[in-house]
């Protein structure tokens, strides 16, 4: 049975990322970061291959504790999903003065540092693991050559996305010879999910819709792994 972790899995496409890969056979480790969501302890009594591990992928103790956690589980993985983000609103840009420099660090060590903490404390696992696939959530707005100016746009988000995507690319130089294939994915604007699981209005996509095609391209082999590229949920590719 293959195994995923996934980072963010509390609610949105964190957790439908979880529920399709249960769906489809395959052991999930659930990172859990928001006490006020019980989306995941719901599923688990209904699934007995979904494993809750408390994660904040802001700390790095909590990363290798969540390691550990898992490592008590199982031997190897064979995936890493790494979704959880850092969005709300952290007011720092220039059409905002006096810009706040304190204000951005919080996202860029959870939405650039995190995910690269994560693959430096799961590599004696993904190592051992037979897929070997490091895949990351990323965002349109982390696209250099498309950012467009957009009223009240604050740096942070934009800036640590494409701070991932090059951590990701860093990754891929050293991993790629090793066996390892990547995937960065732009999922498109989703329906944010309640506590209750109900989705709101606000938003084009249902995050189950955009999972069950994520895990599709997530896990289908690639005849050109060794390129890097950015990819939507409409099977489009970006540049980044």
């Amino acid at each position: 049975m293959p195994s995923v972790i996934i980072t963010g899995a509390d609610r949105g496409l964190g957790f439908a990322l979880c529920k399709e890969y249960l769906s489809r056979g395959w052991t999930v480790f659930g990172g859990k970061f928001l006490d006020d969501y019980n989306l995941l302890e719901q599923e688990r009594k209904k699934n007995p291959s979904l494993h809750i591990v408390p994660l904040n992928v802001g700390d790095a103790a909590s990363i290798a504790k969540a390691r550990d956690l898992v490592a008590e589980q199982t031997d190897s993985l064979d995936m890493i999903i790494s979704n959880a983000a850092l969005m709300g609103e952290v007011k720092c840009s220039i059409d905002d003065l006096p810009m706040d420099l304190n204000t951005p660090w919080n996202s860029f060590r959870v939405n650039a540092l995190g995910p690269t903490l994560m693959v430096e404390n799961f590599l004696p696992l993904t190592d051992k693991g037979k897929m070997k696939r490091l895949c990351f959530i990323s965002s349109e707005v982390s696209c250099i050559l498309l950012m467009k100016y957009r009223v009240g746009s604050n740096y942070p988000y934009p800036m640590s996305k494409s701070s991932m995507n090059m951590g990701v690319r860093l990754m891929h130089n050293l991993l790629y010879p090793q066996g390892y294939s990547f995937r960065l994915y732009h999922p498109g604007w989703m329906k944010r999910q309640m506590t209750d699981g109900t989705l709101s209005e606000w938003a084009m996509l249902d995050p189950a819709d955009t999972a069950a095609h994520c895990a599709e391209y997530f896990e289908t082999p690639l005849g050109d792994e060794q390129r890097l590229v950015l990819y939507d949920y409409r099977s489009h590719e970006w540049p980044f």
